[in-house]
């Protein structure tokens, strides 16, 4: 039922014969007779069925061909997704290798995930076959002299290194990284951390390196045993190899010309005064190697020298010079009133010259890399610890 207005007048519209002047208080069309509520009633119904039957009709129709097509499109749909994500990958650079070498080449990186804390040196696993070259640091000889290739042969008898010294040049840290860098080393020895120009030549080679500290050891200062001072501060001890100092009555000891002397490699200097250990100006005395040096510091009135610690533990030749960070003259001495390595003073970091003692690892995924990881795991396991103790260092591991 509608109504339809015509000055301002009302009209009911009869639902079976559409005539629309039927008064708007009328029961029954004038035209037809029919009952306009009775009618308009029953069409109103028939509205609302239709309206809600349609939906619902169509609603149990369509569900099984949703279901059809749902069926039909999903392997499609599984297509499409997989391609995607498979183009996605081979067209995305792996950054995270990339990041893994930048960092190598840029940042030093102190272990990876190839180096591990065994108990035993029986246990290290991936010890590879064969004769591998080793060189660098002679101070790392210590280590060998207290027996420990001994039991690494025992434990692996197929892994055998053999120490390798330069041709033309003198032994020491910085010429075995560069017999490395020259693929005359399967791994190397070092004292002084690498440098970033180690990193770049490494790069340029096609492979990156890694250095791993296996021990703590201290830079010492020694005398002539006639030689009696308190102690030296840092900025003594460069001034006295800058030539700034050049008698002892200045530090506190006897009216005597300061001789002193330092290694081809003087990595201690290297240590303690960075670049300006390599000046020409310095008034010093180089020996080719530590014990030449010992014999020289010991023979000679009023001679110094530098070097690592655990070499003069036990040395009677020569006098320890405790040594200060600065001029408060709190003096802490690298040789304990026993004898002994200051290890605590080491590990603690109160003695002011201490420095870390590194394996290089060339990392180029041939078997040179697998021996450089296998020898750092093989010190760096309980066993090999306390070798590096019993050699006068200061273990890296703190439970051993």
């Amino acid at each position: 039922m509608s109504t339809n207005k015509s000055k301002n007048k009302e009209f009911i519209e009869c639902s079976y014969c559409n005539y629309n002047a039927n008064p708007s208080n009328a029961q029954y069309c004038q035209k037809c007779g029919k009952s306009l509520i009775t009618a308009n009633l029953q069409n109103s119904h028939q509205d609302v069925k239709l309206q809600t039957s349609v939906p619902q009709i169509y609603k149990w129709l369509s569900l099984p061909l949703n279901w059809v097509g749902f069926t039909l499109l999903l392997p499609l749909i599984v297509l499409i997704v997989g391609s995607y994500f498979f183009l996605k990958t081979i067209s995305t650079p792996d950054i995270s290798s990339n990041t893994e070498v930048v960092n190598s080449i840029d940042k030093p990186q102190s272990s990876s995930s190839d180096i591990k804390y065994y108990n035993s040196i029986k246990e290290v696993a991936n010890v590879p076959e064969g004769i591998f070259y080793y060189g660098g640091a002679l101070v790392f000889a210590t280590l060998t002299a207290q027996g420990t290739h001994e039991a690494i042969n025992q434990a692996h008898p197929n892994f055998q290194l053999r120490y390798s010294e330069p041709m033309n040049d003198k032994p020491g840290s910085n010429t075995g990284v560069a017999m490395l860098l020259k693929g005359q080393l399967s791994l190397a020895l070092t004292i002084p951390p690498l440098e970033d120009a180690d990193y770049r030549k490494a790069q340029e080679r096609g492979f990156t390196l890694e250095q791993v500290p296996v021990a703590i050891d201290g830079s010492s200062c020694f005398v002539h045993p006639d030689i009696s001072i308190p102690g030296l501060s840092l900025d003594q001890l460069k001034d006295i190899y800058k030539g700034k100092i050049t008698n002892w009555k200045d530090v506190g000891g006897p009216n005597l010309p300061i001789v002193p002397f330092r290694t081809n490699a003087g990595s201690t200097l290297k240590m303690l005064m960075g670049s300006e250990a390599n000046s020409d100006n310095l008034n010093v005395k180089i020996t080719r190697d530590f014990t030449e040096m010992l014999r020289k510091v010991g023979s000679t009135p009023g001679a110094i020298g530098t070097g690592t610690a655990s070499l003069i533990v036990g040395q009677s030749s020569i006098r320890p010079v405790a040594l200060s960070r600065d001029n408060s003259k709190n003096y802490i001495p690298p040789i304990t009133d026993s004898g002994q390595l200051n290890a605590a003073a080491f590990r603690d970091g109160t003695y002011p010259l201490t420095r870390r003692m590194f394996i290089v690892i060339r990392r180029d995924g041939t078997l040179e890399e697998t021996a450089g990881v296998a020898y750092t795991n093989l010190l760096l396991s309980k066993e090999g610890q306390q070798f590096v103790k019993k050699a006068g260092f200061v273990p890296i591991r703190t439970s051993i």
